[in-house]
């Protein structure tokens, strides 16, 4: 073990450090950004759901579809481009864009919207500082910006690393707690207004599928049935949190 505990002559983090959470509640994160959807018009950034969505439609899941249905106007932007004609075809206002380049959005000549939604998006971007800046002409001057990500503070998170595994998306490229995405908001011309935390929902096998996947899926709607009373106490601890976010001054 010769060098892996070492001291150091540097005093202990600073003071300003340490963050304090924000009061934050335990929410459905579908729910929640229905609500803020409700009447207003929407962009709903990176929407296609590549893969899942014809499985997503069949149960009424796919959540792009169920923003169009309370909203007042909705536009769905993403690189996607078997997506985006899926989309028009379903005669839904689907746009073709990289949500990271600002030429390419500005190209679309879109009326700024009271809502943007970016739902599990930022932490498959290169550059989310750049999107936070090309994005910020989509939204209407009292317009609002919900973002939801995965939270790397979360208790699977832990005990997942107590077992020396972890659960990733293969195109997750980054984690934003709740303070580090405050801070980039600060730093991209952003103010965080809201923040809430969101758990996983309960899995359902598909008929016939193999004992492994079915033992996967009722170990982990075990552990979320024992975890929800804690999440509900600490929901720091939850698997995901939500940023809701108002244009502020020019970017540093």
């Amino acid at each position: 073990m010769s060098g892996v505990i070492r001291r150091s002559s540097s005093p202990a983090p600073p003071a300003d450090s340490l963050g304090r959470l924000p009061h934050a509640a335990v929410v459905d994160r579908p729910t929640f950004l229905i609500e803020l959807a409700t009447g207003r018009r929407v962009i709903d950034l990176g929407f296609v759901d590549r893969g899942r969505t014809d499985s997503k439609r069949a149960h009424g899941e796919w959540l792009h579809e169920r923003l169009a249905a309370v909203s007042s106007a909705i536009v769905g932007i993403d690189a996607d481009e078997q997506g985006v004609e899926e989309a028009r075809r379903r005669g839904l206002d689907a746009r073709l864009a990289d949500c990271q380049d600002a030429d390419s959005l500005a190209a679309l000549a879109l009326e700024p919207a009271e809502l943007i939604i970016a739902g599990e998006l930022i932490e498959h971007l290169d550059a989310p500082g750049v999107f936070l800046r090309a994005i910020r002409p989509l939204v209407a001057a009292d317009g609002m910006l919900a973002i939801t990500t995965p939270n790397p503070l979360a208790l699977t998170n832990v005990l997942l690393g107590l077992a020396r595994r972890e659960v990733q998306n293969v195109d997750h490229v980054g984690w934003q707690s709740w303070r580090t995405l405050d801070t980039l908001l600060e730093r991209n011309g952003w103010r965080t207004e809201r923040l809430a935390f969101y758990m996983h929902p309960r899995y359902v096998s598909p008929a016939g599928a193999p004992r492994g996947i079915k033992a996967r899926t009722w170990t982990f709607n075990t552990y979320q049935t024992l975890a929800t009373p804690l999440f509900m106490v600490a929901p720091s601890t939850a698997d995901g949190l939500i940023v809701v976010a108002r244009r502020a001054g020019d970017p540093e």
